[in-house]
């Protein structure tokens, strides 16, 4: 496999610049934990429905690269699932429970469903499975349904098995490409104009987590951790400093280049106080230990 790399470019301006912190908007029944970037989206009760919203936007125009965790609970018979959303109505955005996934009621938006009920009048397959929504539908039969669901893990395994599960989903902007990854392996690869025939025209939405509960119910986590969305563009002015982003590798080895104007090229969050604009390479194994 070739190997890659992230660039970080760091351009000096002689002026004051604001710092945002990557916050995160929390409503209905979903909640902080005690687990640091850890969000309870329901907790195993019946009828319960919350949403998480990353305070950002996201620009369409631009490629990304999201890695996070999700946890389904550990009830084989629970219900619902947790929605990865992209929409247009706000940061206090939340949909229908049950079956509707806390993604149902809201449009436009892009609901990629990671869904663990069967729903059959909705089209859902027996096994816990993936599908790509759109416009707060969950009907996999109507015409907002953008891919036939498949299931999660290939061997039709159970996500709701107590364990965090990988999710990766990147969106390259110049080819109209959308793709989700499950436990390191790719599970929905689409090609859509998300932008214009979603969204009319508009490239800025908010994005974050859905899920709900209803007749059967599990807890539902999702774990965004502070490099989940990765710039790959920073701005200091001259004489400060800026703490560079890599994602996490899976043996904790990792090689920045240039090793120029940083405190360690050997970690994941070096500190930078280039003097001059530059251009950063980092090295590492990614979590499914893939060259990166």
């Amino acid at each position: 496999m070739n190997l890659k790399h992230i660039s970080i470019y760091i351009l000096l301006f002689f002026s004051i610049q604001k710092s945002y912190s990557q916050n995160y908007f929390v409503n209905g029944d979903a909640s902080v934990t005690s687990v640091d970037g850890c969000y309870q989206l329901t907790s195993s009760s019946n009828w319960e429905l919350g949403s998480v919203w990353y305070a950002n936007k996201l620009d369409l125009s631009k490629s990304f690269d999201l890695e996070f965790e999700l946890y389904f609970g550990d009830k084989d018979n629970g219900a619902d699932g947790i929605v990865f959303v992209l929409q247009t109505a706000g940061n206090n955005a939340l949909g229908l429970p049950g079956g509707g996934l806390g993604f149902e009621g809201f449009s436009p938006s892009l609901g990629i469903e990671f869904d663990d009920w069967n729903n059959q009048d909705l089209g859902d397959i027996p096994a816990d499975h993936i599908a790509i929504l759109k416009n707060g539908s969950v009907n996999h039969n109507g015409t907002d349904a953008i891919s036939a669901p498949v299931a999660a893990i290939e061997s039709n395994g159970n996500i709701e098995d107590g364990q965090n599960h990988l999710v990766r989903i990147t969106w390259n902007a110049q080819l109209s490409l959308l793709e989700v990854w499950f436990d390191c392996k790719i599970r929905q690869s689409i090609t859509t104009d998300i932008i214009d025939s979603i969204f009319d025209g508009k490239t800025s939405v908010f994005w974050g987590f859905t899920s709900s509960t209803g007749g059967a119910n599990n807890t539902h986590i999702a774990c965004l951790s502070d490099n989940i969305y990765v710039s790959d563009s920073l701005f200091i002015c001259a004489g400060q400093e800026i703490q560079l982003n890599s994602r996490k590798s899976s043996n904790e080895q990792y090689t920045w280049d240039p090793n120029v104007f940083l405190d360690d090229n050997s970690i994941q969050n070096p500190v930078c106080d280039a003097l001059e604009t530059t251009t950063y390479h980092v090295s590492y194994l990614d979590q499914c230990n893939q060259k990166q």
